[in-house]
């Protein structure tokens, strides 16, 4: 299989507490890592350390991030920049946070796109009617006229990925990406990032609480308690042979709703 993403001893401090300590895991082409834990453990912090967007209290003290082979903590701030744009994509769990609420989902497209490539505006319209359609938003022609707080949550969530799509990234981070949503838009959009990654081989990390959505959506699961990942394994092996006690009670607590 091949690495998108490789996390090596991530060590990430806050003061002198450590918010992550020795943090190993790894994304593949064409592959979801789902990492589950509870509020605080950490999963949220992780994602912003592997998009260098870490608050400002908190800071790297250990470790590499390699995407295909290279140090992200290593490169400067412009290739970081374009790489957080380009090929790294970041799906938030409230979507309208995304957006600038006096911009058109047009304007959105347009920013995007002309900040990595030399495209005209028709070339533009097209790509991002061309994205919207993939990911199964309706009227698509109209949509792009309209500000986000005309949209309803889940569609929101699907103009966001349709923007990841439109500049083609090869790593989608998902942090609770259905959380917001109600069950119907949480269906639409797990089966959009499956579809997403069968046809498009990027490889994706969807970040959650949510054992359904493991369930659904991840070949590969990862478990994080206090700063920690204290467990990974397949997604068969970690609902069939958990091998942590923590890993374990989360289980169970499911099986009591």
């Amino acid at each position: 299989m091949e690495k998108v993403l490789e996390v090596k001893d991530l060590t990430v401090k806050i003061g002198e507490k450590k918010v992550l300590t020795a943090i190993n895991l790894a994304a593949y082409k064409g592959r979801v890592l789902g990492i589950i834990g509870e509020s605080g453990s950490g999963k949220t912090m992780l994602c912003h350390a592997i998009l260098q967007t870490l608050p400002s209290v908190a800071q790297v003290t250990q470790g590499e991030i390699l995407y295909q082979q290279e140090n992200l903590l290593n490169i400067s701030a412009a290739k970081l920049r374009d790489y957080r744009g380009r090929h790294l994509s970041m799906i938030l769990q409230n979507p309208s946070a995304a957006f600038d609420s006096i911009q058109t989902i047009e304007s959105h497209f347009r920013e995007t796109l002309k900040a990595h490539f030399k495209l005209t505006n028709n070339e533009i319209k097209q790509i991002a009617l061309d994205a919207m359609h993939k990911v199964h938003l309706p009227n698509p022609e109209q949509l792009l006229y309209y500000y986000p707080f005309q949209l309803s949550g889940g569609m929101l969530q699907r103009v966001m990925i349709a923007l990841s799509v439109a500049i083609q990234a090869y790593l989608y981070i998902a942090d609770e990406p259905t959380t917001a949503l109600d069950t119907i838009n949480q269906k639409q959009v797990l089966t959009l990032f499956n579809r997403i990654r069968l046809e498009t081989g990027a490889a994706i990390i969807v970040v959650t609480h949510d054992l359904g959505v493991i369930a659904e959506l991840a070949d590969d699961v990862a478990v994080m308690y206090q700063g920690e990942i204290i467990e990974q394994t397949n997604v068969y092996d970690f609902f069939d042979a958990p091998q942590h006690p923590y890993t374990k009670r989360l289980l169970q607590a499911r099986m009591l709703f």
